[in-house]
């Protein structure tokens, strides 16, 4: 371990400004998955080991920075007040209201996703296959006219931008029967870049249909 060189203060000069926007930020510093939908670019893609009952397979391993918060799920307001049921606060995923992006973007870009693309098995059923050519195509590392995938294409991922969907998934602990929840890419989650809904300063119609806005 390196020495530590101690500096007297007179000499360290690190002043900067504060902006709102820093001060929301800062806000919530959390590394929980958010639900909503987002512009994001591929970091990284690995090949990981995946292990079933039947068999195992590769699995390409995507990382997905966040570029921009295109929908974020939100609390429904009714005259100021949040909506409830049963007594709990309705959320629902809507878009970002265009006077609350910066604050939005802020918080959640630069931030990651994570999922893995499960590869060619002989074993496997259909819908792998079918999820696994519906996010490639969406990647544009393959087109729809493509007559094969080899695996070498999933490198070119890296740097493609892609429209991702994340969402709730719950299930009940099979040794305690409490039930659990986390954040996943849905089973379809994914959209081309070119579809985000929406250009820099131009928000989707509806946008604004939630006045008030809270996460």
């Amino acid at each position: 371990m390196a020495d530590t060189q101690v500096i007297s203060w007179e000499q360290v000069n690190v002043d900067e400004e504060i902006t709102e926007t820093d001060q929301s930020a800062s806000d919530n510093i959390s590394v929980q998955t958010p639900v909503g939908q987002f512009l994001c670019t591929v970091t990284e893609c690995g090949a990981v080991e995946k292990n079933f009952k039947a068999y195992s397979c590769y699995a390409a391993n995507l990382k997905m920075q966040i570029d921009r918060v295109i929908k974020i799920e939100q609390t429904i307001f009714d005259n100021g007040q949040p909506v409830k049921r049963n007594g709990k606060i309705i959320k629902k995923v809507q878009d970002v209201p265009a006077d609350k992006t910066e604050k939005i973007n802020a918080l959640y870009v630069g931030r990651f996703l994570f999922d893995d693309i499960n590869l060619y098995n002989p074993m496997e059923k259909a819908a792998m296959k079918n999820r696994r050519l519906y996010v490639a195509k969406r990647l544009q590392i393959i087109t729809p006219q493509s007559t094969a995938l080899p695996t070498s294409a999933w490198v070119g991922a890296i740097n493609k931008q892609v429209l991702v969907t994340t969402e709730w998934n719950s299930w009940k602990d099979k040794d305690t029967d409490e039930v659990k929840k986390n954040v996943k890419i849905g089973w379809s989650g994914y959209d081309y870049a070119k579809n985000a809904g929406r250009v820099d300063g131009a928000v989707n119609a509806g946008a604004n249909q939630y006045k008030e806005f809270d996460i």
